[in-house]
């Protein structure tokens, strides 16, 4: 009769064994950095500067990985924009701005707007001491809007953002658009739709 008991219990533990084997697999399905081969990140063109202001200061190592990351992110931040995708971006989320970002998620969901950034003139203001978390303030950011109708519209925006590193890369915690101010078409045109063919390169109109 123990014997009974004692089997049962072992087959009881080797059910749950394989249950919980096969949710880590799950979970950590997704392939290391150095396997993946990012398109977004690798079509994505802007110029960035960087300004350390912060009293504690990244070293060169750091400084590198954070000028390397950033455009990369808002190479997804862009796409998740345009398409409500927010899947193909989570590794430059951090876990609580991706469930949140989860909570509006129906799908994909193209908007019919494609957004670039051309510019970043990005301010450190605040590097933690263990280089695992850092305060940014990404000044005059040009973003170039391509509608389904062709119509062009560019902005200059003053973003706050928190950046945490998590796994591999620096990810982004906390997001707010200070300010966007419209470049084209000037303000008091707002109404008056122009066309510009989609080889107009992007900048800042007379």
């Amino acid at each position: 009769m123990i014997v009974r008991y004692l089997m049962g219990i072992l087959f009881v533990m080797t059910l749950i064994f394989f249950f919980l084997e096969g949710k880590l697999s799950e979970t950590f399905n997704e392939k290391p950095k150095f396997t993946r081969f990012d398109t977004l990140a690798f079509e994505h063109h802007a110029y960035m500067e960087l300004k350390v202001e912060s009293k504690y200061k990244p070293s060169v190592e750091q400084y590198n990985a954070l000028l390397e990351d950033y455009p990369n992110l808002w190479a997804h931040l862009n796409q998740l924009y345009s398409t409500n995708d927010v899947v193909e971006g989570k590794e430059y989320y951090t876990e609580a701005w991706f469930v949140n970002a989860c909570r509006n998620y129906h799908g994909v969901m193209p908007t019919g707007i494609e957004r670039k950034d051309t510019e970043h003139h990005v301010h450190l203001v605040t590097w933690a001491w263990d280089g695992l978390a850092c305060h940014l303030v990404d000044s005059n950011a040009v973003f170039y809007y391509t509608h389904q109708d062709h119509l062009i519209k560019i902005t200059r925006a003053n973003i706050a953002l928190v950046l945490l590193v998590q796994g591999d890369h620096w990810r982004v915690d906390a997001l707010k658009i200070l300010s966007e101010t419209p470049l084209y078409p000037k303000p008091e045109y707002h109404e008056t739709c122009i066309y510009l063919p989609l080889s107009t390169q992007p900048g800042n109109p007379e």
